[in-house]
């Protein structure tokens, strides 16, 4: 019975230590410490989840605490990542950890197509960060004397860095948002350029004109085998822009494709038509050259047999239909000053 009752006893004061550890681990010292803001981290966050297993309907209020978790979370790490042993000397990687988190909040919140605004401001909230940091490690009790601190060159030159920074980045995504809406011009040759590198050199395939011109061609086959066309110039050119317009939705409109103008040059001989689908880029080019895209394509009548219910059954009734064959896309250069001319002769 000793033994037992000893055993017992043991496992309490384990239980015990353990639980009196765990609570030095997680309560602070003192009030106004990191871990505070940590421990109100963690309630936040449980809080959250309660409320949203007990009734989901409250997404404001589950939104709400959500965002004052994160807050503290980001003071918490903030003050401790501005302790040793993450200081080294005099460099402190604190205001970029908490602009950071700052920016990743902001990041939520911004609709879709302003997102890239939370990154672009992230060095300057985070010189903001460095500044306020600086004041209040200052060991000068007067205000004045704080302020002053700002005025260091080192601290002015890290000013002047983090802006810097934010105008590369948003460079940076101010030509996404520009290619993303004129693709053609991310496939100019930009060899010259001093702040954009490319990493793969693009190929005729893959500019948008040639995706416009293959898919312009696969139609023009599809409505001249289902006799949806007739062989006539006029009609066959009023089709032909109809097309353009069909396949450019079909593969997601873009700013763009207004600066495709599209001319389809016809030849008749004896054996049907040889037509040119070309579309002229007026878009911006990186050299002071246009240019247009090509491909050849070849239409032949052909005479097709069918049965027809009003002969017998074994007889046939002649069908002219249209025999397409294209080649491959072609890219021809054009001079700007004699771009005009050469689509008024065409």
């Amino acid at each position: 019975m000793k033994e037992i009752w000893k055993s017992l006893t043991d496992l309490f004061g384990f239980i015990i230590s353990f639980l009196k550890k765990t609570l030095d681990l997680i309560l602070p010292p003192r009030f106004w410490h990191w871990q505070t803001f940590l421990l109100l981290t963690i309630v936040l966050w449980l809080l959250s989840i309660i409320i949203s297993q007990f009734d989901s309907n409250k997404e404001e209020e589950i939104y709400f605490i959500s965002n004052l978790s994160w807050l503290s979370l980001t003071i918490a790490v903030g003050w401790r990542s501005n302790q040793k042993p993450f200081v080294f000397g005099e460099l402190s990687f604190s205001p970029w950890i908490i602009g950071g988190l700052i920016c990743f909040l902001l990041y939520e919140n911004l609709a879709t197509n302003i997102q890239y605004i939370a990154i672009v401001i992230w060095p300057i909230i985070s010189v903001c960060v460095a500044g306020i940091i600086l004041v209040l490690n200052s060991s000068e009790a007067e205000i004045q004397v704080k302020i002053s601190q700002l005025s260091k060159s080192s601290f002015v030159i890290l000013i002047f860095v983090s802006f810097l920074v934010s105008c590369w980045l948003g460079l940076h995504f101010m030509i996404q948002v520009m290619v993303k809406k004129y693709p053609t011009m991310g496939e100019n040759d930009l060899s010259q350029s001093t702040f954009v590198y490319r990493l793969n050199t693009p190929s005729i395939n893959d500019y948008r004109g040639t995706r416009i011109l293959n898919l312009m061609e696969q139609k023009l086959k599809n409505d001249l085998d289902s006799q949806k066309l007739g062989l006539s110039v006029p009609k066959m050119k009023l089709r032909l822009e109809n097309i353009k317009d069909e396949v450019t939705k079909e593969i997601s409109v873009v700013k763009e494709d207004d600066l495709w103008k599209l001319q389809t040059p016809i030849i008749a001989n004896q054996s049907g038509y040889q037509l040119e689908l070309q579309l002229f880029w007026r878009g911006p080019t990186a050299k002071d050259e246009s240019y247009y895209l090509s491909k050849s394509c070849k239409i032949s009548e052909k005479v097709s047999q069918r049965s027809s219910g009003s002969t017998g059954q074994n007889e046939a009734v002649p069908i002219r239909v249209g025999d397409v064959k294209c080649g491959a896309v072609e890219k021809k250069i054009v001079k700007l000053d004699s771009q005009q001319e050469n689509i008024k002769k065409i």
